[in-house]
């Protein structure tokens, strides 16, 4: 191990004084061979525009704003699906989910609706135990893993202290809490969450504590945390001295966003992330620990379910259409900060990173790589070189939010979406000049679409993706 570590330091250095990097090759050879420990923040529902650190003027989260002042802030960070458990399952895999058969959120597959053109071909339930996951690649770093919150990937024997991690809270076949209030869970979910003090009533506060407590002991010992909050999901609940802060100052119109309960539960994920950087910081830690910060997918914008319509649409995604569930960018795009005062200073890193990256990054930095057919070592965290790539996605679903089905191949400054429910629809949009994806640009460039149509076909092939079918029982007539 120690030779191979000591190899890659070298090849690092050769590359960084070959192509005149601005950082110090020093630097890389200090991170690799000291395997820093690794702290993966993954927040639910969370919008890139739900932060001040990307222009939100309303909602206060000073302590990631530190982070994104003092850190990498990435500007063009996207998710391999725009819905949480394909999108869950291509971090932990680096896997894009068609290549894994996981493009849906895990809810079981709907009955085919009459009113779909196209039905959805079945989507997994549960990822296989067949895939390496992050905690089995750094538990064979010889790093301690710890699994904190959402899982989404599967209930009983998939659940994260099956797939490499050795301690795994309040995490399982759940999409979502009852409520952020005790008991969080009906039917008596995750009794770890029933014995913390009374301050923690909240489940952001809870799910923190639970990670504190999960640290090693010996502080020698290498560790990956990977933290997921379940906020901010429905049900909107904020806690209520903040609620009533944001009431003061927004009111509570539906048509003023972010919402007040929405915006409450997204600064306690603020005050939260501080409270676990203190708490390494106390512990002598937070020198030598990586830690990332993003979210699974773009913000809700659009009206929930009855049963969890309360206080939605809760936000919005500033310059970006549309947010999770859909194919554009509001959907696809989130918010990413990397942050580590031993290690990195203060930069805006415009390459463009997919979450499948988080396999080969992460493994890079615990002192060996795990190569991924879907994913690269992000050149700014590891010091290896940027590939040239295009960025794909396969969504053959209607989404719960009311999204259609569809493919989309980005090879900037250039977007196709190719929508499945109607052979006819794909659109090509210019993302330097038009980022909110107002104008279709087909006609302009017809070369251009037919290419990246081409590429997009290719690239499905490639990887078994699983197509939409007719639907015989589409009957339009009765369907508006």
């Amino acid at each position: 191990m120690q030779s191979t570590g000591l190899f890659i330091s070298l090849l690092i250095c050769v590359f960084l004084l070959s192509t005149g990097s601005s950082v110090e090759s020093d630097q890389w050879v200090d991170l690799i061979q000291k395997r820093p420990n690794i702290v993966l923040i993954v927040c639910d529902d969370l919008g890139r525009y739900d932060l001040s650190a990307y222009g939100n003027p309303v909602i206060q989260t000073p302590r990631i704003q530190h982070m994104a002042d003092e850190g990498i802030k990435f500007v063009n960070a996207y998710v391999a699906q725009a819905i949480c458990s394909p999108s869950r399952a291509a971090i932990q895999t680096g896997l894009n989910p068609a290549r894994i058969g996981l493009t849906a959120h895990i809810s079981g597959n709907p009955p085919t609706d009459p009113c779909w053109p196209r039905v959805p071909p079945k989507s997994m339930q549960r990822l296989a135990l067949a895939y390496e996951t992050l905690g089995e690649a750094m538990q064979d770093r010889s790093y301690r893993t710890m699994y904190v919150g959402k899982w989404h990937l599967g209930g009983g024997n998939y659940k994260p202290n099956n797939h490499g991690y050795d301690v795994s809270y309040a995490a399982g076949g759940r999409g979502l809490p009852d409520s952020f209030f005790p008991p969080y869970f009906n039917g008596g979910l995750f009794p770890e969450l029933r014995d913390l003090a009374p301050d923690d009533t909240y489940l952001t506060d809870a799910l923190t504590t639970l990670a504190i407590r999960s640290l090693p002991q010996d502080t020698s010992q290498r560790f990956f945390l990977n933290l997921n909050y379940y906020s901010p999901h429905v049900p909107i609940e904020g806690p209520p001295e903040l609620v009533e802060k944001y009431e003061t100052i927004l009111g509570d119109n539906p048509d003023t966003l972010p919402r007040p309960h929405y915006a409450a539960m997204v600064e306690r994920i603020d005050q939260q992330v501080g409270r676990l950087i203190d708490t390494l910081r106390s512990k002598l830690l937070l020198d030598n620990t990586v830690i990332i910060f993003t979210s699974d997918h773009g913000a809700l914008t659009v009206e929930e379910v009855p049963q969890f319509a309360a206080h939605t649409p809760p936000t919005r995604s500033g310059e970006y259409r549309d947010g999770k569930g859909y194919l554009y960018e509001g959907g696809l795009r989130v918010p990413l900060i990397v942050y580590s005062p031993g290690f990195f200073t203060s930069q805006v890193d415009s390459f463009f990173t997919i979450n499948t990256d988080w396999m080969p990054t992460l493994t890079n930095l615990a002192g060996s790589q795990v190569a991924s057919p879907d994913g690269v070592a992000i050149p700014s965290i590891t010091g290896e070189p940027a590939p040239d790539r295009d960025l794909f996605w396969h969504y053959p679903h209607y989404s719960p939010q009311r999204g259609q089905p569809g493919g989309v191949v980005i090879d900037y400054p250039y977007k196709l979406i190719q929508w499945y429910s109607d052979v006819d629809s794909s659109y090509v949009f210019d993302l330097e000049s038009d980022p909110g994806e107002t104008t279709d640009i087909s006609d302009n460039v017809p070369d251009t679409k037919a290419a990246l149509i081409e590429n997009l076909e290719k690239w499905k092939s490639s990887i078994g993706a699983r197509e939409m079918l007719l639907n015989p029982a589409y009957d339009p007539e009765n369907c508006r």
